[in-house]
């Protein structure tokens, strides 16, 4: 375990930081290879970004998309493979690029992450 940063724990399925710039050490259903059965594992997320949000989830649900990923039904999977993109979740913190969210917000997550909302995708 990379012990260059402050270190982070999970209690009752929340998330205690000691160092909001650090990289996120929480857990998240895993599928080590295709085919395999979900794991709960611990994982690092990157430090937040300022157009990110970080959330308690709350609700987490499987869909079948998660199965088509899990086993590289479309040939675009990467392994180890996070599962679990339809949720709901509270805002613990907002980066200093939200303009619409703000702590203690309750809300809902999709499969696409990190939008801008500026650009013609978004």
């Amino acid at each position: 375990r990379d012990t260059t940063f402050s270190k982070h724990y999970t209690t009752n399925k929340s998330v205690i930081m000691s160092d909001e710039n650090a990289p996120l050490v929480t857990q998240a259903m895993v599928c080590p290879a295709k085919g395999e059965p979900f794991q709960l594992q611990d994982i690092t997320l990157p430090a937040m970004k300022p157009t990110m949000v970080e959330l308690d989830i709350m609700y987490c649900g499987l869909c079948h998309t998660d199965i088509h990923m899990r086993d590289n039904d479309w040939g675009i999977s990467n392994y180890p493979l996070v599962a679990g993109h339809e949720g709901i979740g509270k805002v613990r913190r907002a980066g200093s690029g939200c303009r619409t969210l703000k702590t203690g917000d309750i809300v809902g997550i999709t499969w696409i992450r990190d939008s801008c909302l500026n650009c013609n995708a978004c």
